[in-house]
């Protein structure tokens, strides 16, 4: 039994910060740092994608963290609504140590906004893109390195003059390197423009599902439950971050009121956890969906509800008279998505937890 105050609940439903209770991704972690911070890094620029919820923003900000602690490393994190080397140049020109080193250097960046005119300055900014060279000159002279990361970049046209600063930055042997996220439809769309040729060129790195073990470990030692019942609950989250938290936020409520875990309402607390989720994440998703992904997952989820999990995709072809060929192109994006996943030849079955019932009730109420 569980001996603590509701309001003290490790697990959460806000978004963008690393909660209380974190499953580390301990593999992708060190991929990604070892990558950047090797004397010759495999890639220069680096994409973490994955589904609405799936943790890419915390993962993000750990490793960023993980990074700024080392010695002689710089992070930077922009908005990628703002005017990203406008942004890059002011937010390291408003880091004290390195605004020091540009002082010393009798750098003059007053064109674009940034610091006091220079009577006698040694060099002059005369747009953002020079002021950032300027700098990073000042920092591969200090044994410094520069990370940037940008969460949920999108296309822009000020994203692809980023791009094309970068590959100038590469080109001139100065070190700079970034890390963003972003759905994967957004990522192939940033990809799909050829000449920009740093981001192109960038790893895609996808986000895997949490390890259910590690979830039942942490069910187990938080709840104060037994192992069974941890692992009950480990795989109602199917490894889906959103729902680790979301299933331990809403049993910690409950197993707070004094009931054991026998004793609680489960279908009251797995309806309340699926609104959660539809709130959060799936309406979302759903709205982003072309129709006929919509279709596809529509007949999917009622082929589930008769069959089970794992549905023939020849049931759902025939279903909604789609021929294999344009089937084969929604299928392909729906996994990329990380919607759908395809266990075994001929199958597919549902990724995020509860996503078949979250389509089923759906269409009901209308």
């Amino acid at each position: 039994m569980l001996h603590a105050n509701e309001n003290l609940n490790p697990y959460t439903l806000q978004f963008s910060f690393s909660p209380p209770q974190l499953i580390k991704r301990t593999i992708i972690t060190e991929e990604i740092i070892n990558n950047f911070t090797r004397p010759v890094p495999t890639y220069r620029g680096m994409f973490i994608s994955g589904v609405r919820g799936s943790g890419k923003t915390v993962l993000l900000g750990n490793i960023r963290k993980e990074i700024d602690a080392m010695k002689d490393w710089v992070t930077v994190d922009l908005n990628p609504e703002d005017h990203l080397l406008e942004a890059l140049a002011r937010s390291l020109y408003m880091i004290p140590e390195l605004k020091a080193l540009f002082i010393k250097a009798r750098l003059d960046f007053s064109v674009v906004g940034i610091g006091l005119h220079l009577e006698k300055a040694d060099l002059i900014a005369t747009n953002e893109e020079d002021a950032v060279t300027m700098m990073l000159k000042v920092l591969k002279k200090a044994g410094k390195k520069l990370l940037v990361t940008i969460d949920e970049v999108t296309y822009s046209k000020d994203v692809a003059r980023f791009s094309h600063a970068l590959s100038s930055y590469a080109g001139a042997d100065l070190d700079i390197y970034l890390l963003m996220t972003s759905l994967t439809e957004n990522i192939n769309n940033i990809r799909n423009k050829k000449s920009l040729t740093f981001l192109y060129r960038a790893k895609v790195r996808e986000l895997d599902n949490l390890n259910i073990t590690a979830i039942t470990g942490d069910y187990l030692k938080t709840l104060h439950i037994r192992r069974e019942e941890a692992e009950e609950l480990a795989y109602k989250t199917a490894g889906y971050s959103l729902a680790f938290q979301t299933v331990g936020y809403c049993y910690w409520r409950e197993l707070c009121s004094g009931k054991n875990y026998s004793e609680l309402n489960h279908n009251a607390i797995l309806e309340e956890i699926d609104i959660i989720l539809a709130e959060l994440a799936y309406d979302k998703i759903w709205e982003e969906m072309s129709v006929n992904d919509q279709r596809i997952l529509k007949s999917m989820a009622g082929i589930e509800e008769q069959e089970g999990a794992g549905v023939k995709v020849e049931s759902i072809r025939d279903d909604i008279s789609m021929s294999s060929e344009n089937f084969s192109t929604y299928r392909k994006r729906l996994i990329e998505d990380g919607v759908i996943e395809a266990t075994q030849y001929g199958y597919l079955k549902f990724r995020l937890p509860g996503f078949g019932r979250y389509v089923r009730n759906k269409f009901r109420e209308r």
